[in-house]
């Protein structure tokens, strides 16, 4: 699979970073800043400023409220919501080395914390920030193997075995409606890559989804129906340490957990 960035779409864009040092435990610990303005506690990120990147933004960011520099980063993944005015918005996450510094006060963050992750995950305000901190506690520790939601593509209506061109069969209504919960549902956990078969009723599946998270559906013969289990194996070998999303057909996910 590649991994190309798309542009954003009608989404108010964002990143960030959890930051990661070694405690006098030996075991890590995590940056929260404490935002006066909401009167929260969360992982540093902020909008990206015109023609930024969004490593650019979550380092700047991050360096900017917590006083922190930053470095080795390595991608969480991205993870979208609604905010409170039900605006869509879409954080991109990296984990990032503590290089140390000062904090200073500032309008955005009034105060800083090192914790441990136990600690974190409590004293965390939003779910969706628990989420990313479990997946870069993972990736700090390195036990992390990865993570893949494994989706069948939404219904598309009946199969019509006259019409030998199957794969150009499109989401029906109950599909259409199905899609808008897998997004739903996918987006609030960090994504790194979303594949899927090449038939449209697949690639219709995960494309809001993709759309949301500013992230290319990659397709892949190794997702398509009929798809030998060894070949979808080696897919999902090939993705170490990523968090994907991978749409396919129900008799390849049943051949896959058979085998």
């Amino acid at each position: 699979m590649t991994n190309h960035p798309i542009p954003p779409q009608e989404s108010i864009w964002a990143a960030g970073c959890v930051v990661a040092r070694t405690g006098d435990d030996g075991e890590p610990e995590y940056l929260l800043a404490h935002r006066p303005r909401y009167n929260d506690w969360s992982l540093p990120k902020g909008k990206l400023n015109k023609s930024e990147t969004f490593l650019d933004a979550a380092l700047r960011e991050t360096e900017e409220e917590t006083g922190i520099s930053v470095k080795k980063p390595r991608p969480v993944g991205s993870v979208g919501y609604l905010t409170k005015a039900d605006n869509p918005k879409v954080v991109k996450w990296w984990l990032v080395k503590s290089g140390g510094g000062s904090f200073k006060p500032n309008s955005e963050v009034d105060k800083i914390k090192w914790v441990s992750f136990d600690k974190a995950i409590k004293k965390l305000t939003y779910t969706n920030d628990k989420a990313v901190l479990d997946r870069a506690n993972d990736m700090q520790l390195e036990r992390s193997a990865g993570t893949i939601h494994l989706v069948r593509h939404a219904s598309a209506g009946t199969r019509d075995e006259l019409d030998p061109d199957d794969a150009n069969r499109t989401l029906d209504k109950e599909g259409r409606k199905q899609r808008e919960a897998i997004r739903n549902l996918l987006m609030n956990h960090p994504i790194t890559r979303i594949g899927s078969s090449n038939f449209v009723r697949c690639v219709e599946t995960v494309q809001p989804l993709a759309e949301r998270l500013g992230i290319p559906v990659e397709r892949e013969v190794a997702l398509i129906e009929g798809s030998h289990p060894h070949r979808t194996v080696g897919l999902i070998h090939d993705l170490p340490q990523e968090a994907a999303v991978l749409c396919t057909h129900g008799d390849v996910i049943g051949d896959l957990i058979g085998h």
